[in-house]
């Protein structure tokens, strides 16, 4: 089919496929969305609203990221897995402990960490217990 010969698009979201590198272009440039729904009204005589530009704008810039992907993945080489007859190889972390004594050993001298405590809550916890103790 001709170029010349195909129907142009009715729908604004084809009209922005056609339009996206023109609009993407000046978007960059600082136009305001605004002002680009301005000058697409006055070009294609259709009145639009800015969020249906919103809208538009964000369905075409998604099937683009999306067709983008598709080509990415089409030429991705395939990966291909081998079975090992052997087990597979475990991080040191889940390793078991060789000897349990260790463990013991480094739970007994473990301490939490020490916690930062306002002086402010300090200074009212101090003010608290005296008067408990005069009180008393």
């Amino acid at each position: 089919m001709d170029q010349k010969s195909k129907p142009k698009p009715t729908k604004l979201v084809g009209i922005l496929r056609g339009q996206i590198d023109r609009i993407e272009t000046l978007i960059r440039s600082g136009y305001t969305l605004e002002t680009i729904r301005q000058m697409l009204e006055e070009e294609l005589d259709l009145s639009i609203k800015i969020r249906t530009l919103e809208t538009g704008l964000y369905r075409v810039r998604k099937e683009r990221k999306g067709s983008a992907q598709d080509a990415r993945q089409l030429h991705r080489p395939k990966r291909t897995v081998t079975l090992s007859a052997e087990p597979a190889p475990t991080s040191p972390a889940r390793q078991p402990p060789l000897d349990s004594g260790e463990d013991e050993k480094a739970l007994e001298s473990w301490s939490p960490p020490k916690k930062k405590i306002n002086p402010h809550l300090l200074a009212l916890m101090e003010r608290q217990r005296a008067e408990r103790e005069k009180g008393s």
